[in-house]
């Protein structure tokens, strides 16, 4: 198993023209009580304290229509509307290979970086918004993977197989691993359990006796040791986000060129991930629904 990393001069690069958007955002009940500058700092941490101001102060952040200050506190299920006039999306690696499909799914490799959805700086630059250039309506995600992680990735056609996939991997019955670069040699088996948790923005923490943290178990198994980096197979038992990247950095062996959990990794939240890194998702297999996928296929 070699891991297919993209990189510009083996993929294509694909760059949208800046254009208007109004995005809608709902408030989760745990993102309620603050103000609403202090949600969308941390929604968003690439936009500067100028640029905020300047958006508030051309009432471009309401609700139904009715201009919002930034000291207001946001409340539980509230619907906020953002409008910018000129939405510069960052450019991504968007050569994806469809592996297989059915008429209720469809595999695809995902290449990195690449979002799977709307979200942050992205709306266009996604893979759900690409396969719907090409044809593919009304795709629905059953699982996800990080921006800068690329591999296979299942996604359901119709809201009664996103029904049944979607129950399939809360299960936990989905067999899934990954493969992962890492520095230093690996000389044996892990198995880990540290819960996680939320950080700050998009950054997330592992370790014992983190209040609110969740449960989270991954193996990690050593193959091939390479000019001291080890290349491991990595097999998640739950989905937690960042999951893999948290684990691999708790055991001392964090992924080679992660920009977060790596090796001088800055974990502030306000560091862009612009790149793909070391991690594939190689496959994944459904016994009960016969659906095997590796990134091989």
């Amino acid at each position: 198993m070699i891991l297919r990393k993209e990189n510009s001069s083996s993929s294509s690069v694909r760059v949208v023209a800046p254009y208007e958007l109004t995005r809608t955002i709902r408030i989760k009940p745990n993102e309620s009580g603050q103000t609403i500058l202090s949600f969308f700092k941390e929604r968003f941490p690439f936009v500067s304290e100028f640029e905020w101001a300047r958006r508030f102060d051309n009432n471009w952040i309401h609700e139904q229509g009715v201009p919002l200050e930034k000291y207001d506190l946001t409340r539980s299920n509230q619907v906020i509307n953002h409008y910018a006039p000129r939405v510069v999306e960052p450019s991504v690696s968007d050569s994806i290979t469809i592996i297989d499909e059915t008429d209720d799914w469809l595999a695809v490799f995902k290449p990195a970086p690449l979002p799977m959805h709307q979200g942050g700086r992205y709306n266009k630059n996604t893979l759900i918004y690409i396969l719907r250039e090409k044809g593919y309506e009304n795709l629905r995600m059953v699982h996800r993977l990080d921006s800068v992680t690329s591999g296979v990735v299942l996604l359901a056609k119709n809201k009664q197989s996103a029904i049944e996939l979607r129950q399939m991997f809360e299960l936990n019955k989905v067999q899934k691993w990954y493969h992962a670069i890492v520095k230093g040699e690996v000389e044996q088996t892990y198995r880990i359990t540290a819960p996680i948790r939320r950080k700050r923005g998009f950054v997330f923490e592992c370790g014992e006796n983190l209040s609110g943290a969740k449960s989270a178990v991954t193996t990690i198994i050593p193959e091939e040791v390479v000019n001291g980096a080890t290349r491991v197979k990595c097999i998640p038992q739950t989905g937690r986000t960042h999951q893999i990247r948290l684990h691999l950095n708790y055991i001392g062996h964090p992924i080679i060129d992660d920009p977060i959990y790596g090796p001088n990794g800055d974990q502030s939240g306000l560091k862009l991930q612009n790149s793909a890194i070391s991690l594939q998702s190689s496959g994944l297999i459904i016994d009960e629904m016969n659906i095997k996928i590796t990134a091989d296929s």
